[in-house]
Order: C-alpha cells, then structure tokens, then sequence
C-alpha cells in the first residue's frame, strides 16, 4: 500500500481542528451527570463553552497546547511525498493558522524561548502494526500539564498507595488544573514509558484489571474526577513507575484511520441540553475600587469597564524595565490585570477565545504588581498563592478568580482590544480590554 504523505498532513489538520472545536459525547453526558448544585454556575457556563465553540468552531480553550500525535503504521505501508514528520507538522501549522489558534510553542525550553509562531514541532510518536494507519492527536494545555507527575513506586507498594499518589496529585493542583479532570495513568515499563503510557491511555482500550483501581479513584475523587483510563505495561521484577497525566474538564483530543487512501474519523459532537444562565452577581465597575474593596470574599461579580492582560513574559519584561529604572510603557496604576493570552482574533471577532492562566506562576512577581505597578487586583485561576495574597493585603488589592476552560464565554464579554504593549510576545503582549460584565469570583 503506497500513501501520499499530504494524506497524512491532511488527516492531523482535521484532527487538530476537531480537538480544539468539538467536545468529547460521552464526557459531555458525565459533566451533566457531574454537576452539584454548590457549583451549579461553574457548570452552566462549561456547558455554555462547549456549545459556543461547537457553533463558531472557535477553541474550547484558549490555551491551544502542545500537540501530541500517535501514528501507527502497518507493516505494509511505504510513503511517498514529503517526510513523514514534515507532513505531521505540515498539517499542525496549517491548522494553528488557518483556524487563528494560539501559538504556545517555543524554539528551546530552557535558552531561547521564542515563539515559533506556528505551534510546531509536534510531539510525534510512531508504532507499528495492525492494518490500518491510525492517528491519535491530543492536544495538551499547560495549566494541567505542569502539574502532571510520575513516581518510582517499589513492587510491594500496594494498588491503596497508588490510588493514594494519584489522589495526592489531583488535589494538589486543585483549581489551577481546570477541574472536574480526567486522568490518563500509565502503569509499567520504565519511568518515561510510564509517561508516554499515560498520554496513549486517552485512546487505548481499558483492561479489565485496572477496574479496581479507577473505582478507587471515582469514589476518592468524587467530586472532581469525569473520567480515568489506565494503561500498563510489562515492567523490570525491581521496579514499579506510576506516571499520571492530568486533563482539564475540557480535555482535547481526537483519532482517525486511513484506510484504502481514505479517513475516516471518529469524533461526534454532544447532544446539546439547554443551560439557564441566572449569574445572581454584584455589577462593578472598573472605576468603581471602593466598592470592588467593600465586596465580601467568596462574591460573585460581573466587572464592566477597563482591563489589562498580562501573564508570563509580560510580568518578566515589566520586572526587567523595573529593575533597570526604565519607563513603564503603560500605567497599571489603580487597574486590574488579567492574567490571560487570547488565541489571535478571527474576521470579524474582537478578541480570540481568551480565558485565566494559573496564577502561581505570577506569585513570584507579587511584589511588582501591588507596590510597584499598583495595580488595584488581579484575575487568575486557582487558588490565591500566598506571596499575591500578603502584597494585595498590604495594599488593599483583590484577587479575583474565572472560570478556566470557557474561553468561547469569556470573549464574548470582551467589546474593545488594543495590544498596547509588547507586541512582538503575540498571545503574551499586554491587551487593553474594555469588558462588558466579565462574570468573576471574589476570593480576597
């Protein structure tokens, strides 16, 4: 069997297109078995999100990730065209800019963290067998990512102490991860199989055996688990490695197979139910900082009026002017910072999809924000991390939450967008947004 490679670049623009846009069927029905009434709102607006992306075929989230592909070849396949990993990254580029995806990818980890500004490279990785070509695409989030963790567990560790590892991992990230999650969990090999187990798991069939263990883990996390797939492999007689991949509630990933030069593929959108927003929200207004200071920790509020973006490198080149005694190039005094990096707007849009990184990370530059820029209150995700709660105490800042995962919703609160600062950091440039009841929770 003889196939072009365009075939396969052709099959992974659909899928990266399917993954960021259409929701999974079967974990929208256990978001609605899922959802409790003390987060009823939380819920409401999840479901919201995913109808909006279905409809404008805009991303669930803003964070278009890190995309992961699973080709699996059969032993009587021979390509032609292009290289088999060009035609995969062929088909990642073509769908980040066609489709006005954010572009998170950058040239080296560690010493030149520059965009690359197509999303590429892939992560690809290849199998061989079976007689079909299948591809897998997941598209990864950091917010999850970066608080998914692997452990070297000894063989006489017991299947309780796993459960209790995973559970341990969950809670950690609490919040920052976008819950209720789902889990890919890797049993077996060495410590970096188990990690690529975990991933392959969101596509692999279930064994029996891990039952016990994914029934543990439903009834630990009750409350913030929709789904669990465990994969396991043959391991050494001295070794036992756990690897657990964390998936926010609107996980993404989609699969196809090729067969006879054709695709087929296989993603079905939910069966929408109608959701009654009633936000029952204190309206503020930007200008408004007596009362957004006077309201209740633990409030629901709807902000009007003028706001800022600013997440990662934003905060890093802010402190670089600071320290070097330069000028700010936009006054942050008395505003509000949103912590956020929109997807690029498409025709006719103002803004792109545009939702709440994880606060954490801006902890370290708590100092800045509340005494140095002054801001009046910052908007993130997750819990308030503690260096952001001692400096916005001392100055009579807010810290105030969104929801993660509805960035469709988000944006549509968004009536004007200007870069105003630090153009050339795309997604991570500093935004002027003039919002429209941007629906928030007060934590401090």
């Amino acid at each position: 069997m003889i196939i072009d490679t365009k075939l396969i670049s052709d099959a992974v623009y659909k899928l990266c297109a399917g993954a960021n846009t259409i929701y999974s069927k079967d974990l929208y029905k256990k978001i609605l078995a899922h959802m409790r009434d003390d987060e009823s709102l939380k819920y409401k607006l999840i479901l919201e999100n995913i109808k909006l992306a279905y409809e404008t075929k805009r991303p669930l989230c803003q964070d278009t990730g890190q995309v992961i592909v699973f080709v699996k070849i059969p032993q009587n396949v021979q390509f032609c065209g292009d290289d088999i990993n060009a035609a995969v990254n062929d088909g990642v580029k073509r769908a980040y800019t066609e489709f006005y995806f954010r572009k998170s990818v950058v040239k080296d980890a560690l010493f030149d963290r520059e965009n690359t500004k197509d999303n590429t490279p892939a992560i690809v990785y290849y199998e061989f067998g079976g007689e079909d070509i299948k591809i897998d695409v997941l598209v990864k989030g950091a917010g999850a990512e970066n608080y998914s963790a692997v452990k070297m567990f000894k063989p006489s560790d017991s299947e309780d102490e796993i459960c209790d590892y995973i559970c341990e991992s969950v809670n950690t990230a609490g919040e920052k991860v976008c819950p209720p999650v789902v889990l890919g969990i890797g049993i077996g090999g060495t410590m970096e199989y188990a990690a690529l187990l975990s991933k392959k798991a969101f596509f692999c069939e279930q064994s029996t055996s891990t039952e016990s263990l994914k029934e543990k883990l439903r009834n630990r996390l009750n409350n913030v688990l929709l789904d669990a797939k465990v994969l396991t492999a043959p391991t050494h007689i001295a070794s036992l490695p756990v690897a657990v991949t964390i998936n926010c509630h609107c996980t993404r990933h989609a699969s196809c197979i090729i067969r006879n030069e054709e695709i087929f593929y296989n993603q079905e959108s939910p069966d929408f139910v109608k959701t009654d927003i009633d936000l029952k929200a204190v309206k503020v207004k930007t200008n408004e900082l007596y009362k957004l200071r006077s309201i209740a920790g633990g409030s629901n509020i709807l902000l009007s009026g003028e706001i800022y973006t600013a997440r990662d490198a934003a905060h890093a080149r802010f402190f670089d002017i600071w320290k070097n005694n330069k000028e700010f190039p936009v006054i942050l005094k008395d505003k509000i910072i949103f912590y956020a990096g929109p997807c690029p707007a498409a025709p006719g849009e103002i803004i792109g999809p545009v939702g709440p990184t994880t606060s954490m990370r801006m902890n370290k530059y708590a100092d800045l924000t509340f005494n140095v820029l002054q801001a009046a209150a910052v908007i993130g995700k997750g819990e308030c991390p503690p260096m952001i709660r001692e400096f916005a105490s001392m100055t009579k800042g807010r810290y105030l939450t969104a929801v993660g995962g509805v960035s469709c919703v988000l944006s549509k609160c968004v009536e004007r967008s200007e870069i105003v600062a630090f153009d050339d950091l795309g997604a991570e440039a500093v935004y002027k947004l003039i919002v429209k009841d941007l629906p928030l929770r007060v934590v401090m």
